[in-house]
């Protein structure tokens, strides 16, 4: 083989084969950077809430709310939903009666 043409062979092996590399290190690198950046913000972020007791209370008060009314709401649905299976059900013969009676003693509850 010529001296040329083992360069040729050099250069075409560093064409294939770095690109790959290069890729994953450049990915690597970005995974990095973008974990140092993720961890000093979510350590500025506690520190801030928790050096604040204003912010805590906030913070706190904010997700009780959120997460009780989100409760209520899906329990309002699911019941709703529920009920309106149930009414949809009581043509079925078998489970309809069972059903029915469920409504009426539902209904005389709500009367008495």
């Amino acid at each position: 083989m010529s001296e040329e043409q083992e360069t040729k062979n050099r250069k075409l092996e560093k064409r294939r084969e770095p690109p790959e590399r290069d890729e994953m290190k450049k990915m690597e690198m970005l995974v990095n950077k973008l974990e140092e950046i993720t961890t000093t913000s979510r350590m500025k972020d506690l520190a801030y809430h928790y050096t604040k007791t204003s912010e805590v209370i906030k913070t706190n008060l904010i997700a009780g709310v959120a997460r009780g009314v989100g409760l209520t709401l899906g329990t309002a649905l699911f019941l709703a939903l529920l009920f309106f299976l149930l009414t949809q059900l009581a043509g079925i013969p078998v489970v309809g009666e069972y059903i029915r009676n469920m409504l009426d003693i539902v209904a005389n509850q709500r009367e008495s």
